[in-house]
């Protein structure tokens, strides 16, 4: 039987609540998030019923993400509709995009952390070490909306946001511990203690996960294991205050060293490379009245990457006096992001429910090499938004919302949004709307100047890579038909979108000489998705999504006269844009638990037609079958749980890049929780 031929369906909570009105974020209570209805808090900003938000959503829930035995954030959003992703670790860190095209950073979707924007701006900008910033055992849930948020965001959220929420220090007390181990040199551990009294908690956690990486063939025929490792710790505090308000103070520092390169090839020669992040967030919530309340949060976050070789192609040790034989090559840099919002939620009038405020963003990138002739760049960001849903009738409900964004990078801009839902029938939702969004150039993409220089730092080359001060924000205005359903009686309920998405000044890397970046792709992607959850028993859920898309290019960025361009790499190009996304993608997971405890899990899904990112000019199609068995048990005074997890029972397939295969694994794990 041809598993991805299986009906169409994605993840999504079951159940519809009766309420026709959502709360406020200040009368939210753990019981509005395990409802059968769930509330979302990072779509709007607003505190909204699942079936009220303007756009489709993916909701993840710490059961279904403890029962998939996924190492990280990355490898849950296969599952995901429209998501790709990589495990990789060797040309940045795993990446997922959402309708994303084929490139070794995924620089077109926001990622939140506790509402925290992790994306960085060196180099192109990516979300790669964001993703490693919480352990999967300290997340409560992820929130993904797919489709642009820039009404809600701003810069970044270009093609879709996806919210990581940690635990609640509040439900974390006492100690707990974890160890997997098993084949490719897997080795992780994890430790975690909780305390204090009712309000006031406190959580800390330190963990690291190691493998040897993905199997590297390279054209040469040698192969070579990685060496991966991540390091995290974090720490969790919540307080209450007199008058009822609320703070949460969180801080935390992730490490991840990776081998890449080729073992054989002295212009890409096999290394260790460093990518760190700190940080420190505080967020203050306090209630005015019934209907009203505001929230303040800061943050600093630090990025760090290290990345250098010395540079030993055998033709140079005599050649131009032997001055550049042994050079080093390399990636260094220091980037600090400093964030202040403000935003205040209120119901002006039955019916209505509003939120508005600002934010102000600091971006600064120190990078020598990066940089030649500036060595820094600094950005500031100065948001204004607005959202709001409005009651018209008790079946038809208006979602509106607009930010308006000023930066140094990308200049004014503004994203309007409007969907209107209608309640056709109990348990059954139509939405229909139109929204826009944008991606400034990162500091990189505008201000880059990559030259090399001799062994005594001196003689340098000409530039290898030039930015471009001219670049302006790319853009899309996409335009979608959606559907939601839950039919209790028959345990099923189901999310179908159906999308248009026009992007307009996309900004590409011309291989001119030196490389350099311009605006000019123009085109459409177009395609339908869904995501079906059944639970035929209360011990039993089934998940299905399907993805269907297409592309069709309308023009390709190109430079000015005289760039010394390649023509030739028109039609590379051309072929690369017009299948940077799967034609065709599909996931099925399926879980079940028996009476004494026991959960067995089966998880597939498959990606076809899709360049990867060392060979533009193929398509590649992957398939991946993995199963985990667990075995809850009582370990003196504590609760433990055993883990048998297989992955990837198909054959090896290649991994982001060509270069990389994932070979089958097994792994062993045990949790215990006192």
């Amino acid at each position: 039987m041809r598993t991805s031929r299986l009906l169409p369906l994605v993840f999504l909570p079951w159940g519809i609540a009766s309420a026709q009105t959502s709360p406020p974020a200040s009368a939210l209570s753990e019981q509005d998030f395990l409802a059968p209805m769930p509330i979302v808090l990072s779509v709007s900003r607003l505190a909204q019923r699942l079936d009220e938000t303007p756009g489709a959503v993916t909701l993840l829930n710490r059961d279904f993400i403890r029962k998939t035995g996924a190492r990280d954030v990355v490898d849950l959003l296969r599952l995901v509709p429209g998501f790709q992703s990589t495990t990789s670790f060797e040309t940045d860190a795993p990446m997922a995009s959402y309708h994303g095209h084929s490139t070794n950073v995924a620089n077109k979707i926001q990622v939140l952390v506790d509402g925290r924007s992790v994306y960085s701006g060196f180099l192109t900008g990516s979300t790669g070490l964001g993703w490693q910033t919480l352990a999967v055992d300290d997340i409560e849930r992820i929130e993904i909306f797919r489709g642009t948020n820039s009404a809600t965001y701003g810069a970044r959220a270009f093609l879709g946001v996806v919210n990581i929420v940690s635990r609640d220090v509040a439900t974390t007390h006492g100690a707990a511990a974890s160890v997997t181990t098993g084949e490719n040199g897997v080795a992780d551990l994890g430790l975690r203690l909780g305390w204090g009294e009712s309000p006031n908690a406190f959580r800390i956690s330190a963990d690291s996960r190691s493998d040897d990486g993905l199997r590297k063939v390279y054209f040469n025929g040698g192969r070579a294991a990685g060496d991966n490792r991540v390091e995290r710790v974090n720490v969790s505090s919540h307080f209450v205050a007199g008058g009822g308000a609320e703070m949460e103070v969180r801080a935390g520092a992730v490490n991840t060293r990776a081998t890449t390169g080729d073992t054989e090839s002295p212009g890409n020669a096999e290394r260790p490379r460093y990518l760190g992040s700190r940080f420190l967030q505080l967020d203050w919530h306090s209630v005015l009245a019934k209907d009203q309340d505001i929230a303040i949060s800061a943050s600093h976050t630090h990025n760090a990457i290290s990345d250098r070789f010395a540079f030993l192609d055998e033709k140079y040790k005599y050649a131009l006096g032997g001055l550049y034989y042994g050079t080093l090559i390399e990636q260094e840099g220091q980037e600090a992001n400093d964030a202040l919002s403000f935003q205040h939620t209120l119901r002006p009038s039955e019916g209505w429910d509003l939120v508005w405020g600002a934010e102000l963003r600091r971006e600064q990138i120190v990078s020598a090499r990066g940089f030649d002739t500036r060595g820094q760049v600094s950005s500031d960001f100065l948001r204004l938004f607005g959202n709001g849903q409005w009651r018209l009738a008790p079946r038809w409900l208006l979602n509106v919302g607009a930010l308006a964004e000023h930066s140094d990078l990308g200049g004014d801009s503004v994203s309007p949004r409007a969907m209107l839902s209608w309640q056709l029938a109990p348990g059954h939702t139509l939405r229909a709307g139109v929204s826009s969004g944008f991606r400034p150039p990162s500091a990189y993409e505008k201000y880059v100047g990559y030259r090399f220089y001799d062994i005594h730092g001196q003689n340098p080359t000409p530039l290898y890579v030039r930015g471009n001060p001219d670049l302006v924000s790319e853009t899309v205005v996409a335009r979608e038909l959606g559907y939601l359903a839950d039919v209790p009686q028959w345990g099923v309920s189901a999310d179908v979108r159906v999308f248009y998405e026009r992007v307009e000044n996309g900004i590409a890397q011309i291989k001119t000489i030196p490389l350099q970046y311009v605006n000019g792709d123009r085109y459409e992607i177009t395609g339908a998705e869904y995501q079906v959850t059944w639970a035929p028993t209360r011990q039993t859920r089934i998940f299905f999504t399907q993805t269907g898309m297409a592309t069709r290019v309308d023009a390709i960025a190109t430079p000015g006269a005289g760039d010394g361009y390649m023509p030739y790499m028109d039609a590379d190009r051309y072929f690369s844009l017009t299948h940077g996304i799967p034609r065709y993608s599909a996931s099925l997971t399926a879980m079940h638990t028996l009476d004494n405890g026991m959960s067995l899990t089966f998880m597939y899904n498959t990606v076809q037609d899709i360049p990867l990112i060392a060979d533009s000019v193929h398509l590649q199609s992957m398939q991946r079958s993995d199963v985990r068995l667990a075995q809850p048990f009582r370990l003196g005074g504590a609760q433990a749980e055993w883990a048998v997890t297989l992955q990837n029972l198909d054959v090896p397939y290649q991994d982001g890049n060509a270069h990389f295969y994932f070979d089958r694994r097994a792994l062993v794990s045990l949790r215990v929780h006192y």
